[in-house]
């Protein structure tokens, strides 16, 4: 484990992710950063099932990783994203660190290691959602040792 998640923060960077990003192909960032995210996103969309603008800026990342739209066309979403994080950051800490999540996994179009902040932001949210559970440092262990993993898989399966 690179970073102890007793001491978990947003801040403070996972070295080993951030090794794995500077060799990794920005279209490959975007696609893992969109499997972490839905490792949570259900939860979301559960909690807000009419609620379509984090959807809406998976898909943007997605129109721009097949070439559909350029970069600086889909980065313009990540703005309204941002605006819904903070709409709903006092009522419901763990979907707002989704959809936070949501924004830098789109913003990985623009800057590659958006992507480390959208592992970070999931991460993040599952503490939020956890925690009341005694494992909740277990779970979270967990989910970066997955990311780490997947991310590496991601890599060596387009290589």
């Amino acid at each position: 484990m690179s970073i102890d998640m007793k001491k978990f923060s947003l801040a403070k960077h996972d070295p080993e992710i951030q090794e794995l990003i500077k060799t990794t192909d920005q279209k490959i960032l975007a696609q893992w950063a969109i499997d972490c995210l839905y490792r949570v996103f259900y939860l979301f969309e559960q909690k807000y099932p009419n609620e379509k603008i984090p959807q809406n800026a998976i898909n943007i990342l997605k129109d721009w990783m097949s070439g559909k739209i350029a970069m600086w066309e889909a980065r313009k979403y990540c703005w309204k994203v941002l605006e819904f994080a903070r709409k709903i950051e006092n009522e419901d800490k763990a979907c707002c660190q989704i959809v936070r999540a949501t924004s830098h996994c789109l913003a990985t179009c623009h800057v590659p290691t958006h992507a480390e902040g959208t592992a970070m932001y999931v991460i993040s949210a599952i503490k939020y959602i956890n925690k009341d559970k005694k494992n909740v440092i277990e779970i979270m262990e967990n989910e970066r040792k997955w990311q780490i993993e997947h991310l590496l898989m991601l890599k060596n399966a387009n290589k």
